[in-house]
């Protein structure tokens, strides 16, 4: 398997899968394909899996993309709903990675997806959610979040604190709590919130410049004023 991603705000991505190859994609997430390259709806991991994804964020069946034996390679296309950038996460056997809700593009057939629960009190006060999706390798998983990307790599040494709302993703290697801001006051008046996630230990934290909650926030306050003017 190939890949490269074309353009730089609205980003997609394409795939060339040699003979025998798959992949599987969230629901809605296809822009186009080669004839030959075979689409296929599956419940993965049965009903428990597709449940698991469904409040995960991604939708309850996935589409499997194959190329036919005897074709010869084949394309396959995606991208995100929302403004963004999309990144590949390679993961070796072993290995796995959190991400946020909704981030799921696309993986290798050989990449395991299921969910993780966080603590009550970073569910609560982090507004990520009380799921998160989870990634096992090994293979390539694509992710798709609003805004441009922002890579922190951990020594172990010092402890990074971010707006919980900007998360995208993050090795589990990593402890990750919710804690207070040391102002409140600045915190409140200042509207970036009174609580930030806090991770320490060794890894990656991928963080992306637009929330996709203000986002979504921010065109809905503008639609309901334009129609408030009519």
């Amino acid at each position: 398997m190939k890949y490269n991603l074309i353009g730089e705000n609205m980003q997609s991505l394409n795939v060339v899968l040699n003979e025998g190859e798959s992949m599987y994609a969230d629901a809605g997430k296809l822009i186009g394909k080669d004839q030959n390259v075979k689409m296929v709806p599956r419940l993965r991991g049965g009903i428990i899996g597709a449940i698991e994804r469904k409040v995960g964020g991604a939708s309850a069946f996935v589409t499997n993309f194959q190329v036919e034996n005897g074709t010869g390679n084949g394309n396959v296309m995606f991208s995100g709903t929302i403004p963004g950038k999309i990144f590949p996460i390679e993961l070796k056997e072993g290995e796995d990675f959190v991400a946020e809700d909704q981030a799921f593009l696309a993986a290798e057939d050989s990449v395991k997806f299921t969910i993780q629960t966080v603590r009550i009190s970073a569910a609560l006060f982090g507004g990520a959610g009380f799921i998160l999706q989870k990634f096992d390798g090994p293979g390539y998983v694509f992710l798709h979040v609003a805004g441009n990307i922002v890579t922190y790599n951990l020594d172990g040494t010092k402890p990074l604190e971010i707006d919980p709302r900007h998360i995208a993703g993050f090795d589990s290697s990593l402890d990750y709590k919710i804690t207070f801001v040391d102002n409140v006051r600045s915190a409140v008046f200042g509207g970036i919130g009174i609580f930030l996630a806090k991770f320490t230990g060794k890894g990656r934290v991928i963080a992306h410049t637009v929330s996709r909650y203000k986002l979504s926030s921010e065109i809905y306050q503008e639609g309901l004023e334009q129609s408030q003017q009519k």
